[in-house]
């Protein structure tokens, strides 16, 4: 052990004259660990945030979608099996979009009706997730949910009602649902924008439906306006014959949807390739840059912490600047002291850093497995637990940043020490 290490560590662990140096050494590390316990839960619970929303947005549309906007495809066959050869594409399945006034018991309201098929839908996006058997009911377990998205996905299919002569059955969106004052098993009307000949003149399709589910995603904007049915159906009642909206893709990896939208646009020239990342681009680019905003200013805590270590380093110059200029009168070079000073601050910002560190992912631990804050269902995507996902990126870049910030601030009070004249000190020894 050099003499540096040794004497740095009797300055930092032994007992003082002046407590008060002690007091702002733990305060000091206290502060470091709480920065980055801030800066580790913070960033954890957005992306938590940032995944459920994701997984929201792809529970009701696809991660990639081939379409065209006059509901024109069709013969899309041999498209479908060029598309499912990519690699990266693990399913495809078609829809249809259509926008339709649905009337409840109270006045009617526009939606914008999805068409799926309910048997290849699922392994499409994650609607399989959302779907409910009542209007804002808590987020059942894994099997109960599999067991509800199962039965309500084989009502759904206009091939297994048509044949039993069972009511056609519609998937409404939460709020729709609500305002529309409908329950599972009530029945809504569906006026479309075709028109049939009568002899009164022409008049809107009529349709009515039965309420067999409630679709629950915690984003309003989708929850709001979103019912599913049956593709089948929806090209019957708009005469659409065998055409269709477009294709729903899903892909590997949810985070290379634009790049694969590039690929998948040379497979598909004829037709237009988007992806949910282009379509809500302005959401998750507001969460990124709160991300760094966040980061940025949780670090200030950090910072605010540096300043007492420095503070402690400079006492501590002071109370030893006799032992300081002993050791310079002895042959301790100027290097030498800066060592044991920059030792001692290099020890407070570690153990504040690696506690932050263990206490910060023990409290997303905790979060992440018990109700700690219980959240009305309903309220944002996810169900009623606060998200949490741990990037052991962000926990390195906060750890770094904290060694980085304890660092810097430990050279100037070393620095000073190093440069203490040793004949000032012991003058009146």
């Amino acid at each position: 052990m050099s003499y540096e290490t040794y004497i740095g560590k009797r300055y930092l662990f032994s007992p003082r004259k002046d407590r008060s140096i002690s007091i702002i050494t733990w305060i000091s590390i206290g502060g470091v660990a709480l920065g980055v316990v801030a800066l580790i839960v913070s960033t954890s619970v957005m992306n938590g945030f940032r995944t459920n929303l994701r997984n929201a947005v792809t529970g009701s549309l696809p991660h990639v979608t081939v379409f065209t906007w006059d509901d024109a495809m069709e013969n899309y066959s041999e498209l479908q099996k060029r598309l499912i050869r990519h690699p990266d594409v693990n399913s495809v399945a078609p829809y249809i979009f259509k926008q339709a006034l649905l009337s409840g018991r109270k006045k009617p309201k526009g939606a914008l009706l999805r068409g799926i098929d309910p048997l290849q839908e699922k392994d499409v996006t994650r609607i399989a997730s959302y779907l409910r058997d009542e209007v804002y009911g808590f987020t059942p377990s894994s099997e109960q949910q599999k067991k509800i998205s199962d039965r309500l996905l084989k009502r759904l299919s206009y091939e297994d009602t048509n044949p039993s002569r069972e009511k056609d059955g519609i998937i409404l969106g939460a709020k729709l649902a609500r305002q529309l004052e409908t329950d599972v098993g009530d029945s809504v009307k569906l006026v479309s924008s075709e028109q049939r000949m009568t002899p009164i003149g022409d008049v809107p399709r009529i349709k009515k439906l039965e309420v067999i589910g409630i679709f629950e995603s915690g984003i309003s904007g989708y929850d709001e306006v979103l019912a599913f049915i049956d593709y089948r159906l929806l090209q019957k009642i708009y005469g659409m014959q065998t055409k269709i909206t477009g294709l729903g893709i899903r892909v590997s990896d949810p985070e290379r949807a634009p790049e694969i939208a590039k690929e998948l646009n040379k497979l598909s020239k004829d037709y237009i390739v988007g992806n949910w990342a282009d379509e809500n681009k302005s959401i998750f680019q507001v969460m990124k840059i709160e991300k760094i905003g966040l980061f940025l200013i949780l670090s200030l805590i950090i910072v605010v912490a540096a300043f007492n270590i420095i503070s402690s380093l400079v006492m501590l110059v002071l109370e030893k600047s006799r032992e300081i200029a002993i050791l310079k009168a002895i042959g301790a070079k100027d290097s030498g002291i800066r060592r044991i000073f920059f030792f001692q601050g290099l020890v407070i910002g570690s153990l504040g850093t690696i506690g932050g560190v263990l206490l910060g992912l023990s409290i997303c631990w905790g979060l992440m497995n018990f109700d700690i804050i219980d959240i009305p269902p309903g309220v944002y995507p996810g169900g009623n637990r606060i998200p949490v996902l741990i990037d052991w990126l962000d926990v390195a870049i906060a750890t770094v940043s904290s060694f980085t910030i304890c660092i810097l601030v430990t050279l100037y009070p070393a620095t000073k020490a190093s440069q203490l004249n040793p004949v000032d000190p012991l003058r009146y020894e």
